[in-house]
């Protein structure tokens, strides 16, 4: 899993998310922001159908789980 400053990760997702605004765009996104501060949290979907969101973001958590569990197993202690 790469790791990237704020200001390289913001402009990966802008460039990301202008893929799903052009006309007959094949990309979708689904945006998700949490306020620590209020508690809330707030998703977003562009360019789909709302009933693909819920499917999508379980499908998203595993993936990232998957990562996650790579990553602490590749560990090492120096």
């Amino acid at each position: 899993m790469k790791e990237y400053s704020k200001e390289k990760a913001y402009d990966i997702v802008q460039q990301q998310l202008a893929l799903c605004t052009v006309e007959d765009a094949h990309h979708c996104a689904a945006v998700i922001i949490v306020d620590e501060k209020d508690n809330t949290v707030k998703v977003y979907g562009l360019n789909m159908d709302e009933t693909e969101l819920p499917s999508l973001l379980l499908e998203a958590a595993s993936n990232v789980v998957e990562a996650i569990d790579q990553v602490i197993k590749t560990r090492t202690i120096q």
